[in-house]
């Protein structure tokens, strides 16, 4: 038995194929310490351990933002973004949250730059940046890392004092720096929100409205 098929579908099986060889390229999982600048079509699950804050250069010309990831070793490393890239990236980037990064660029570490691994990435509109949600049954979200020791809201009375632990939570207000004491010693107070709370938006305006001694420089609120 001898099937014909015309050009166009001929074509259009030889494009379907390319596309699928391309995505079983992209999907080459790594590690950290695997991918190098000379590394292809990589990508690697990684986990959000901290989120600077949006600086500007030293010459005032570039706004950035480091943000350091770990993968499933626990090996970290420091991901760059830019200018505009600075406010794309900045909804998806969430602590602890597990992502799924491709066609970022791999580079030497500035000078300037977080001593944590021999490179570093920079990602811009070419980046795929995916998150993987609770429950995916394709993917499954990262663990917490076993190097820090995770306290909810509830659980914090319970600490021992002088212990140290790890808490996410948002900065609802954020006190002006003082000084105490015959040394002169600087403190700040902060008041956190537990960013499991629902409507944290709302929260966090009712307690703006209602503070009277907030001064704009005061009332900034960001993830801690």
């Amino acid at each position: 038995m001898i099937l014909l098929f015309s050009g166009s579908i001929t074509l259009s099986y030889i494009f379907i194929l390319h596309k699928l060889q391309d995505t079983q390229k992209m999907e080459h999982r790594y590690t950290i310490h695997e991918i190098t600048p000379f590394t292809r079509d990589w990508s690697c699950k990684i986990q959000v351990v901290d989120k600077i804050r949006p600086k500007i250069s030293r010459d005032h010309r570039v706004n950035f933002q480091t943000t350091i990831v770990l993968d499933e070793n626990e090996d970290q490393i420091c991901i760059i973004t830019y200018g505009p890239e600075v406010a794309h990236y900045d909804n998806l980037f969430k602590h602890f949250h597990t992502y799924l990064i491709s066609a970022a660029k791999v580079r030497e570490p500035s000078r300037f730059a977080i001593p944590m691994h021999n490179f570093e990435w920079v990602l811009d509109t070419f980046s795929i940046v995916e998150e993987v949600i609770e429950n995916n049954e394709e993917e499954s979200m990262l663990p917490l890392p076993s190097r820090l020791n995770m306290v909810s809201f509830a659980d914090i009375e319970k600490q021992i004092p002088g212990d140290e632990f790890d808490l996410v939570a948002v900065v609802a207000n954020c006190g002006t720096m003082k000084y105490q004491g015959s040394e002169n010693r600087r403190f700040q107070e902060a008041i956190l929100i537990d960013d499991k709370v629902k409507d944290n938006n709302q929260m966090l305006i009712e307690y703006t409205l209602k503070s009277t001694s907030a001064s704009p420089s005061d009332t900034k609120c960001c993830t801690f």
